[in-house]
């Protein structure tokens, strides 16, 4: 059976029966789906009308939706004026934001999604010396922005049950803690913590150290367990919430997203932002994305009956899954997960692998069409077999020599042809040289350092650190160099 986890409700609140889903399925159905171990069951039909939309992308947890019709309108409007900037500082639209969570214009900052509003804060709060507290696995970004500006990053594990245990946090605090970063619901768990445990962390964390709570999938949760960390910014907490417009309102592509914290902590975010960096576009998309209330209704909707249908066809393979709290569900394959997803991905379906989890995928729950196709696909695998430890994985090894005089290597190795980013920073944080940026093709790769910034000047003696990223994944490694 599934795993539960204890920020939750019992498992039957959450783990369906396959007569329960045959009865749930026939009350409201117009088509039919298969599922493995139980075959073809009439389900709710949510069609698309794009035929030029990504059929089996279950890999980024976008909305299959797509943006609102008030969101598309609204940009359809807004692209009538597209040869005029926009609203320089997104002063309407951070005012839209505020009157929305009932606070002041002076408490959000705006910015090209959530992955601008964790570059910024990086940039605000971190330098040489200080540390980060994260769990792993989680989203990892921040830990490269904060490696980038010489900060340090501490991981804590997650507890048994796959949830963020704020006591684990408590525990590795030093004198250098500076930030601590925590997703909730957790990316890729889909695990959530207990708003209860949050009031009691929150009420004995010393006040020199700040919080951030992203919440990027806060739209999908449904448990009384949980509750948003928005509340502890008004009670002038330590606190900076992130919020997006990527996941449940559809606008993945549109790129907006938001921090919600004290207004002193929200200048200091915003004075590390190039104006307009949110577009006339973005704003307007954003702003209508707020009022379409039955849009997020559909989606949840829509969530809740292929998240129903992934984990009942999961439950029919004999699988185990974790987590239920968000648009995606972390399936245990019990073979090597990252070659299943390379089969899977030779069949139409991408999906996640990775995060220290072998033989854990990470699945979008998509359209109910896409959840049957992959289904067959993942039973067609497992009834094969994989070659396990064929795949590549994304990974940096040891780096040789090092420490080293004139020239060192980095090797790699990524899970698939997409943009690698590999470069070189000092301990201020301050980018040295640039060994990768693009495409690159999956499988293992040897990077050489010659010691050089990128005006081909050797750089001084002293220690420096490789980052490493594709995608949502980030890795680092220390090297030292000596004259």
């Amino acid at each position: 059976m599934p795993q539960n986890d204890d920020s939750s409700p019992s498992s039957s609140d959450f783990i369906l029966t396959r007569r329960g889903f045959l009865a749930s399925a026939g009350a409201a159905a117009l088509s039919f789906v298969y599922l493995p171990g139980i075959g073809p069951v009439q389900a709710k039909p949510y069609p698309t009308d794009r035929t030029d939309d990504y059929e089996g992308r279950l890999c980024y947890n976008e909305n299959p939706l797509g943006p609102s019709p008030m969101a598309l309108a609204a940009m359809q409007d807004a692209a009538t004026l597209g040869h005029r900037y926009p609203d320089w500082n997104s002063t309407t639209l951070e005012g839209q934001i505020a009157a929305y969570h009932g606070l002041s214009a002076s408490n959000i900052c705006a910015g090209a999604g959530a992955t601008e509003i964790i570059h910024l804060l990086a940039g605000a709060f971190l330098g040489p010396g200080d540390e980060v507290i994260t769990a792993y696995p989680s989203y990892d970004q921040i830990e490269s922005e904060a490696m980038a500006r010489g900060a340090s990053v501490v991981r804590v594990p997650l507890k048994e049950n796959h949830a963020i245990g704020l006591y684990h946090f408590t525990a590795a605090i030093t004198p250098n803690t500076k930030m601590m970063y925590m997703v909730n619901p957790n990316n890729p768990t889909g695990t959530i913590f207990d708003r209860l445990e949050m009031q009691d962390f929150m009420a004995t964390l010393p006040p020199d150290i700040l919080v951030v709570v992203d919440e990027a999938y806060h739209d999908y949760v449904e448990s009384t367990d949980y509750e948003s960390c928005i509340p502890y910014v008004e009670e002038g907490k330590s606190m900076v919430v992130i919020r997006t417009f990527s996941k449940a309102q559809g606008l993945a592509g549109v790129r907006v997203g938001y921090a919600v914290a004290s207004a002193s902590r929200i200048g200091l975010i915003a004075a590390e932002q190039p104006y307009a960096m949110v577009s006339r576009i973005g704003q307007a998309a954003a702003a209508a994305a707020m009022d379409d209330t039955q849009h997020v209704a559909d989606t949840v909707d829509l969530n809740n009956w292929t998240k129903l249908q992934l984990q009942t066809g999961i439950i029919g393979l004999g699988l185990n899954y974790i987590g239920h709290h968000t648009n995606f569900l972390m399936i245990d394959v019990g073979v090597d997960a990252n070659a299943v997803r390379v089969e899977l991905l030779a069949r139409g379906y991408q999906v996640r692998s990775g995060w220290g989890m072998p033989t854990y995928l990470r699945v979008s729950t998509g359209t109910e069409a896409e959840i049957a196709g992959f289904l067959l696909a993942l039973e067609d695998i497992l009834s094969v077999g994989v070659d396990e430890g064929s795949a590549p994985v994304f990974a940096m090894s040891d780096v040789y020599p090092n420490p080293f005089n004139g020239r060192c290597t980095i090797p790699i190795s990524v899970t698939e042809e997409a943009p690698v980013n590999l470069a070189i920073y000092d301990t201020q944080g301050r980018k040295v040289r640039s060994l990768a940026s693009g495409p690159m093709d999956a499988g293992k790769h040897d990077l050489v350092w010659d010691g050089k910034n990128h005006l081909g000047r050797t750089v001084a003696s002293g220690t420096y650190f490789a980052n490493l990223i594709q995608g949502e994944f980030a890795t680092s490694k220390k090297l030292i160099f000596v004259k």
